[in-house]
């Protein structure tokens, strides 16, 4: 009986903390909060999520595409690409914000060096940081409020011509391919 009372109790405390705003001192980050766990600890079979889509360069309608992952609830954006082993070069994961903020985003857990793309809400890059290397907790953002994050595999930014300024177009598609090999 006192096991339950103590639950309500906490779960009435936690209902009655009201959601917090980032202050400019403090720009959250979206790496989740538990410590590095270890390979053989991470999940046997990481779940596809289902939103997927495609982004291409505006200015190049018959250019390449990017096949993306969508993580666009804070569990999905959260996991990332923790723990993947790989991922294909014409392949990314974009991260649908809650709204623009200069965010911050770092490598834990993740194993594949990476370019971080940071867009604007008119989907314009608004900076990028290139070739982050795996397994780091340094902080790594551009300085300039986004709303959209694309992680691609490391150098594809630059070969695929984005840089900043540069004027993305985004289309759902649910029957994308998945971006995990």
């Amino acid at each position: 009986m006192r096991l339950i009372a103590c639950a309500l109790a906490c779960a009435a405390l936690a209902c009655s903390r009201a959601p917090t705003e980032p202050t400019a001192d403090a720009p959250p980050t979206i790496a989740p909060a538990a410590e590095p766990r270890a390979v053989e600890e991470a999940p046997r079979k990481i779940e596809h999520f289902a939103g997927r889509g495609v982004l291409q360069i505006a200015d190049r309608p018959n250019g390449p595409t990017i096949a993306l992952e969508l993580a666009r609830q804070e569990p999905e954006r959260q996991q990332g690409l923790m723990f993947r082993q790989k991922m294909a070069d014409d392949h990314g994961m974009l991260f649908f914000m809650p709204y623009d903020n200069d965010w911050v985003f770092y490598m834990r857990n993740t194993y594949i060096p990476l370019d971080m793309v940071f867009i604007d809400r008119d989907w314009r890059v608004a900076g990028m940081v290139e070739n982050v290397p795996p397994l780091t907790e340094d902080h790594r953002s551009v300085g300039k409020e986004s709303r959209y994050v694309l992680e691609l595999t490391a150098h594809n930014a630059t070969k695929l011509g984005i840089r900043a300024g540069t004027k993305l177009l985004f289309e759902p598609r649910p029957d994308a391919v998945s971006p995990v090999p």
